[in-house]
């Protein structure tokens, strides 16, 4: 087993900017900064979280579905999480959403999720992962629905279609993956690596 080194940094990473309180204002995704040469804010926001309880979900759920992403492939972690961050990043960006600020990594996590379920069906096989796909998606109507989150609370409001571009993000992936497996010839029996 290897040590999941790109999880553990980017957990180590957030860890530094929570302790700099005083660079939140620069890296948190703000639209009209963004539009005015921000660029950065496109990846920052990610790595910014409103409090340490935030924070510590949303490490939680890195080190869990990274860790497991990263064990198999670290050129699919690296890929989910690029996948996460631009399918966040679009909608924030499209104008179809009032948001303005944005910060946490909880929709990039649900494209981690889903690819993480998808590689553990695959190796494992089990049925469990269709049952726990289906409670992860009625969590997601659930917080669509009720503009709320249904485990946390923190200080900005939730944003759950952001879980909803990272869930949809992880699809793309997963056929993704799917064609990949069908050009090369890989079975289904065969362990992405």
């Amino acid at each position: 087993m290897k040590l999941p080194k790109l999880t553990l940094a980017t957990i180590l990473l957030t860890a530094g900017l929570m302790l700099a309180p005083q660079v939140h204002e620069l890296l948190y995704f703000e639209h009209d900064q963004v539009l005015s040469g921000s660029w950065w804010r496109l990846l920052s926001g990610h790595l910014i979280h409103t409090d340490w309880g935030h924070w510590f979900w949303n490490m939680a759920a890195l080190g869990v579905l990274g860790g497991h992403l990263e064990q198999n492939s670290r050129i699919l972690w690296i890929s989910t999480i690029l996948a996460g961050v631009v399918s966040v990043d679009l909608l924030l960006m499209s104008g179809v959403t009032q948001v303005t600020r944005y910060c946490g990594l909880s929709g990039v996590l649900n494209t981690l999720l889903v690819m993480a379920l998808y590689l553990y069906g695959r190796q494992t096989r089990s049925g469990w992962v269709i049952v726990a796909g289906l409670i992860c998606l009625a969590k997601l109507i659930l917080e669509l629905h009720s503009g709320t989150s249904l485990l946390t609370h923190i200080r900005w409001p939730p944003f759950p279609p952001a879980h909803l571009a990272g869930t949809l993000a992880g699809a793309v992936m997963i056929l993704t993956q799917l064609g990949l497996d069908n050009k090369s010839g890989l079975s289904k029996n065969t362990a992405i690596g």
